[in-house]
């Protein structure tokens, strides 16, 4: 499954713009699907819309089985960045958590 962010928000900026991709990629990572998200047009995106996009994603799945199923395409340096940065605080957090 390829998701175009632009053809379901209007701009990749808000928790709630976040939440619409979201609500898009649970329910395939959920039935086994890859899922790819495509960036085109967007140049950069905050935390808040990757929280809420993706980092949301690890109350329902591991890290591993993100990475198995979750792929993304015409992003920039910027946005890759950003998710990346995102998911190592959080899984390291997390791990951290378990650990204690």
């Amino acid at each position: 499954m390829v998701i175009n962010v632009l053809d379901h928000v209007e701009r990749c900026y808000s928790n709630d713009d976040g939440n619409v991709i979201f609500s898009l990629i649970k329910p395939s990572i959920s039935a086994g699907t890859q899922v790819v998200v495509s960036f085109k047009g967007v140049s950069s995106v905050p935390s808040s819309f990757v929280n809420s996009a993706f980092i949301e994603l690890l109350e329902h799945f591991t890290f591993d089985e993100i990475k198995a199923n979750l792929r993304f395409v015409n992003s920039t340096r910027t946005i890759n960045e950003m998710i990346k940065k995102r998911f190592d605080f959080e899984v390291n957090k997390r791990s951290e958590l378990v650990n204690v």
